[in-house]
């Protein structure tokens, strides 16, 4: 099976769910705003090895927070009964609207690879592909990533329906967690397929989990995975390039998301990348960028990654 698939021909054999009807127009808005959190939903048993517990209390309050942005890029959302709660929770706060793109099931993997995009904007288009680089089983038992169908999958999200040329490509991730030197096999397959589906005079945005140390050190040392990460993105932007937005707005601050105490400490693993076109055109100027920790009274936080939330603003010539 070919690793890149578009929608049709997921949705034709049930490998993706696109949960939603499309608005007959939705408001324009000179921002934008997006998430990406890992919110540790793991699959069936798995689920008791969870750092947070109260699953059902934890989706509902996901689904809240989320609701309050614009475009919602999830990981770890493994465990199909918290997937649909999250889901659902997010369309409701929604008026019933929205759209979910779901990560594929792939043969071989026991369970999806647990990313979603959710957005209350028009969808033009989303395609999806599974990493054929991963940890296996035979080598890291039951904490190998190859279990899961893990990729990247991409919607093509328009500014609103009444200019549909104004869009933004959303790619949203979750790399090797695993075995390190997989890693840069994983960046090259993300790169082409962001160079496939990504059009060059638009902007896109890249988000999730990278598993990849963006700490002021590695962003130092030009042989860091952090280096090889943001060079081979790069390279599929020709031009306009892709820009890290938390060091390009908060300089050497940690920014760590690994961490639910603060932000100031921990690994910075979770990303907000955004490319925009080289010459003048439709593009989108990060404006703000957070930490959010989601601390909770009942459960400490609501998962053991921090969120990265980010604000745009449309940017038309």
């Amino acid at each position: 099976m070919d690793a890149r698939l578009n929608v049709f021909t997921m949705m034709a054999a049930g490998l993706l769910a696109v949960l939603t009807c499309m608005p007959t127009r939705a408001e324009s808005s000179d921002t934008l705003s997006v998430i990406t959190y890992n919110v540790q939903f793991l699959p069936g048993m798995a689920s008791s090895a969870n750092k947070r517990k109260e699953p059902v209390y934890r989706a509902g309050r996901i689904a809240e927070e989320m609701s309050a942005y614009d475009i919602v890029a999830l990981q770890e959302t493994f465990h199909v009964r918290f997937r649909k709660q999250i889901i659902e929770g997010i369309q409701a706060a929604w008026g019933g609207k929205g759209h979910a793109l779901v990560s594929p099931d792939k043969e071989g993997h026991i369970t999806n690879g647990g990313c979603i995009i959710m957005t209350r904007l028009p969808v033009l288009e989303t395609h999806a592909m599974v990493f054929t680089h991963f940890s296996s089983p035979k080598d890291y038992g039951v904490r190998a990533d190859g279990f899961a169908a893990k990729g990247v999958i991409h919607a093509r999200i328009a500014r609103d329906t009444a200019d549909p040329d104004a869009y933004v490509d959303v790619f949203a991730t979750h790399l090797e967690a695993r075995q390190d030197e997989l890693r840069p096999e994983q960046y090259k397959e993300m790169a082409a397929f962001i160079k496939e589906y990504s059009d060059p005079e638009h902007p896109m945005l890249l988000m999730g989990d990278m598993n990849t140390r963006g700490n002021p050190e590695y962003r130092a040392d030009p042989d860091s995975q952090y280096s090889q990460l943001m060079a081979t993105l790069r390279a599929a932007r020709p031009g306009g390039g892709i820009t890290d937005v938390w060091p390009a707005l908060h300089g050497d601050a940690v920014g760590g998301t690994s961490e639910q105490e603060s932000s100031d400490i921990g690994k910075r693993i979770d990303y907000v990348l955004v490319g925009n076109p080289q010459s003048p055109g439709r593009s989108l100027r990060p404006e703000r960028i957070e930490v959010r920790l989601f601390q909770d009274d009942k459960v400490v936080a609501l998962s053991d990654h921090n969120a990265v939330t980010a604000e745009f603003d449309w940017v038309t010539p």
